[in-house]
């Protein structure tokens, strides 16, 4: 059984010391000779640093390191250039625009150096010029990697001032590259983001977004071929752990780390949580561990938005392009950072629709859970409590003791938060109930109408409906409950639970002025 690269994300590393290495050099030529300059987005920790990784082992000619992959058959040449490989995690542009400059010039000669060439200069574009001048004339036409292109753009994404300087500097170094064409072998910049027209590219027009090219949907992460060639004998182990059959694993593997998807058809593990898994032997959160979308949150916010849910989303942009990071799309951008995948792609007369949904259970309860953990302003470490009690609560059928609960966390949100509309409150309860690994189905479609909510229980169902109201006329908070299982009964919402034989619970809940209600009613 080879050993996992854990942690490991440079090529020569990877298979110089015989580790797992799932092959995706077949790639490299599709790259190289079909194209000169790319663009390519994916989530953090999904394989674009390893990715880039391997092309600069290719460009450099390291015929060696590639023997028995797909691109040993295919490349028959093995040319050397030089390669220049750019990682903005190696530069300061927290501190403003003086201090972005003087970092990148700094790691610009740093790179200068390790490559043999003397470049002078203190003006970062002119001196990132020189630099591929003097690497063409001394070894040919040059190669540059960029990785995370827009790390110092996503990090300032809601500090306006700081974005507009980082995005400038960005303009200008990479607007140097478009006048040295004759001296580029191959561009690719990859990151987590496509701010294709905030200026960023403008001096770059001619780069080729392969993001969600149909070629290029599994570059990075595993496919269910992948997963079962690659890793067999993990597989077998794993069961083995679990005392269950293979396909059993990977039924629940697939529940928690597949469906990533950037063209709505080809679907990819998540790279990180399964060597994580293997290495681990549990099904746990590991990819949304690593870095939480504070960023995220401080747009919901600005944005004063706070979305029903986010599952069957309709959208037809996928771009999140703006000059002002506050209009930036929400969905566009959750995409992008692959907390949304495409669920499925329709195209009609007027152009391309995508549905967005989570790709799976990992993602959709990790999130939800930090976006409520921000707004109710709880440790995630204490909600294990009240998801015990909320669960309780269910099973009792026990309405006060649920609500007081969902009280709790209302009355924790700060006024800055709050947005007086029903959807809001939808939201809300959607996230109370995901958070302690309650699933509500919300706005269910029948053809009575829309069920506002329903929750099945193994033995039980509570149809829901909420009511809101910020009228001075609505008095209390119990009247509108009433009227939520008024509107139940009406629309006769239960019936296409009747034939599961499990006890139906109507539950109307009332919003009024922040204050809670709720009734519980039987199905006779």
């Amino acid at each position: 059984m080879k050993i996992l690269p854990i942690g490991r994300q440079t090529f020569s590393d990877i298979v110089g010391n015989g580790l797992l290495y799932v092959d995706k050099t077949k790639y490299l030529d599709q790259l190289a000779n079909g194209g000169k300059y790319y663009f390519f987005s994916r989530p953090r920790r999904f394989g674009k640093s390893l990715t880039l990784s391997t092309l600069k082992s290719y460009f450099q000619g390291k015929k060696e390191l590639f023997k028995g992959l797909a691109i040993s058959r295919l490349e028959k040449k093995w040319q050397s250039h030089p390669v220049l490989l750019l990682d903005y995690s190696l530069v300061e542009y927290r501190s403003g625009k003086e201090v972005f400059h003087a970092s990148l010039l700094r790691y610009l000669q740093t790179l200068s150096k390790g490559l043999g060439v003397e470049v002078e200069g203190n003006i970062v574009k002119n001196f990132f010029q020189e630099l591929i001048i003097a690497l063409f004339e001394k070894y040919g036409p040059v190669v540059i990697l960029v990785d995370e292109y827009d790390k110092p753009l996503v990090d300032v994404l809601t500090e306006q001032e700081k974005f507009d300087e980082n995005r400038d500097v960005l303009n200008g170094f990479y607007g140097v590259l478009k006048g040295l064409d004759d001296k580029l072998r191959f561009v690719m910049l990859t990151g987590v983001s496509r701010f294709a027209k905030v200026s960023v590219f403008s001096g770059l027009n001619n780069l080729e977004d392969i993001t969600m090219d149909k070629r290029y949907q599994s570059l990075v992460g595993f496919t269910e071929e992948e997963l079962r060639h690659y890793f067999k004998e993990h597989l077998a182990a794993l069961a083995a752990e679990f005392e269950v059959s293979e396909k059993e694993v990977l039924q629940e593997m697939a529940k928690w780390y597949n469906g990533y998807s950037w063209g709505g058809e080809e679907r990819v593990y998540n790279p990180f949580s399964i060597l994580n898994l293997f290495n681990k032997n549990r099904f746990e959160n590991y990819w949304f561990e690593t870095g939480t979308p504070s960023f995220l949150i401080d747009l919901f916010v600005q944005q004063k938005e706070l979305p029903e849910h986010m599952e069957n989303v309709e959208v037809t942009d996928l771009s999140s392009s703006s000059n002002n990071p506050a209009d930036i799309s929400l969905h566009a951008l959750l995409f992008q950072t692959g907390y949304l995948t495409i669920l499925k792609k329709t195209r009609d007369a007027y152009g391309q629709e995508y549905i967005l949904g989570y790709p799976n259970e990992e993602v959709r309860r990790s999130f939800v859970t930090y976006l409520m953990v921000a707004f109710a302003r709880k440790d995630k470490f204490k909600i294990q409590p009240d998801a015990i009690n909320l669960r309780s609560a269910l099973r009792k059928e026990d309405p006060d003791m649920f609500l007081d609960i969902i009280r709790a966390y209302f009355a924790n949100i700060p006024s800055r938060l709050h947005i007086p509309k029903e959807a809001y409150y939808h939201s809300l309860v959607y996230m109370i109930l995901t958070l302690v690994g309650l699933k509500m189905d919300l706005e269910k479609p029948t053809d009575k109408g829309q069920i506002d909510g329903v929750m099945e229980l193994p033995d039980k169902v509570y149809v829901i409906e909420f009511k809101f109201a910020a009228s001075k006329r609505v008095k209390n908070v119990d009247t509108l409950a009433k009227q939520a299982i008024k509107q139940i009964e009406e629309k006769k919402y239960y019936e296409p639970y009747i034939a599961t034989g499990k006890k139906i619970l109507l539950f109307g809940i009332g919003f009024l002025n922040k204050k809670i209600g709720g009734k519980l009613k039987v199905l006779k």
